[in-house]
């Protein structure tokens, strides 16, 4: 099966479903979904219980383990996972290809993706078929900024296994080249080899995205409903709808679904963007109770052994702290140089007032296409700055066009930058 793969997604899947997952979101990678985990973790233990030297089973709780991380936003679950793959290789050391696939899933999951790299291709010497790790593979190759690699390894996933994974990594490399068209036609396509409900719901969750991507909120809203009537506890789909309702200005129900969803799965992504909605409504303390629980939940991941830097970066600078981003974004930066990193260090800068340096990390943020609204008015802001009033206009206003609806405080200051610039 041939997919002109022009365009990917991360969206690291969890591994049980081989590996079906950031967007953006932890940019990605985005995070596991979270969906309730079943009781797979516990058939697991008792089977070791029993049979303490089967290392296949050592290897399939480690991914257990990596679901639970995924559904909770419990980092204690990366250590377990870690013991179990370490546990398995242990007791067969050599071509254990499962347990090393494993260990490439953890890294990429706290988003070390050099080493998720390194991995996963030890593995692929071992199993040069598994759907499993060549999409850990992409993956990684994916966030590292590799993307003609990527592109290459993301064909052999399709022709290994065509699959919801698959096809959704698909979706995500082509809407990072621009071609939301084509994203989606990846996406119907994955839903066509959807046969679990969590599957469905999580198609429709980016469905729902790729639609809002695009300013159209009606039938973002649509996907999102009917993502959450499969799967009515998946907490990305209510931060998903809960950013949408928001920017529809319906403020009472957007708030609500950002309460619920950060109640069951304190993901901090999801957490600052309802400080952001809180702030939007006027609740400004409570949007300064959630602004220090995103930074408690930063400092926790940090503590664990995750790499949060981009993500930090970005919260750093919504809070105008710009020494601070641009130091995280620096050191990520230096670890992979991805649009996203590009994005992250330009914006930083710009914020820390060094508009000069920002532009060229801000130009080079779209260097695989033009119809990201956040880049874009990340941009024009750079350039407004530099006194660049026509590029600027011309950043800003394919940023609105491209959605109108990209930022709840982002629009609106693109809104007002335009009203300046055309005085």
């Amino acid at each position: 099966m041939t997919i002109a793969v022009l365009g990917l997604g991360v969206a690291l899947f969890s591994i049980s479903g081989v590996l079906a997952s950031p967007r953006d979101d932890l940019a990605s990678p985005p995070a596991l979904e979270a969906t309730a985990p079943d009781n797979s973790t516990a058939l697991l233990q008792q089977r070791i219980e029993r049979l303490p030297g089967d290392y296949a089973a050592w290897s399939a709780l480690g991914t257990a383990y990596l679901d639970e991380a995924a559904a909770t936003a419990n980092p204690a679950y990366y250590s377990k996972a870690e013991g179990a793959f370490e546990r398995s290789l242990e007791i067969r050391p050599a071509e254990n290809a499962a347990a090393v696939t494993g260990q490439a899933a953890l890294a990429a999951s706290r988003h070390d993706f050099r080493s998720a790299l390194k991995l996963a291709r030890v593995s692929q010497r071992f199993n040069a078929y598994s759907a499993a790790n060549q999409a850990v593979l992409v993956d990684a190759l994916v966030e590292l900024g590799h993307y003609r690699r990527a592109e290459v390894e993301l064909q052999r996933m399709v022709d290994l296994k065509p699959s919801v994974p698959a096809s959704t990594r698909v979706s995500y490399y082509r809407e990072l080249h621009g071609d939301i068209d084509g994203a989606r036609e990846a996406l119907q396509q994955a839903d066509a080899f959807a046969s679990r409900t969590n599957d469905k719901a999580f198609i429709d969750r980016y469905l729902g995205e790729l639609a809002f991507s695009t300013g159209d909120l009606t039938s973002a809203l649509e996907h999102y409903d009917r993502g959450l009537a499969a799967a009515p506890r998946n907490a990305a789909l209510l931060a998903a709808r809960a950013k949408a309702q928001m920017a529809a200005g319906k403020l009472a129900e957007g708030l609500d679904d950002y309460r619920t969803s950060t109640a069951m799965v304190p993901e901090p992504t999801v957490i600052a963007d309802y400080a952001a909605a809180l702030r939007a409504a006027n609740r400004t303390t409570e949007a300064a109770q959630q602004d220090a629980l995103t930074r408690t939940t930063y400092t926790l991941l940090r503590s664990s052994g995750s790499n949060v830097d981009l993500e930090l970066s970005s919260f750093e600078a919504a809070s105008g702290n710009g020494t601070a981003a641009v130091a995280a974004a620096r050191r990520e930066h230096r670890r992979r140089v991805s649009v996203h990193t590009e994005d992250a260090l330009g914006w930083a800068l710009h914020v820390a007032g060094e508009d000069e340096a920002a532009l060229k990390h801000a130009r080079a943020a779209e260097r695989l296409s033009n119809t990201n609204a956040v880049f874009a008015y990340h941009r024009g802001m750079v350039e407004h700055s530099l006194g660049m009033k026509t590029a600027a206009r011309q950043s800003l206003q394919r940023a609105l066009r491209l959605n109108p609806h990209f930022s709840l405080a982002g629009s609106a200051e693109a809104r007002r930058t335009l009203q300046r610039l055309n005085r």
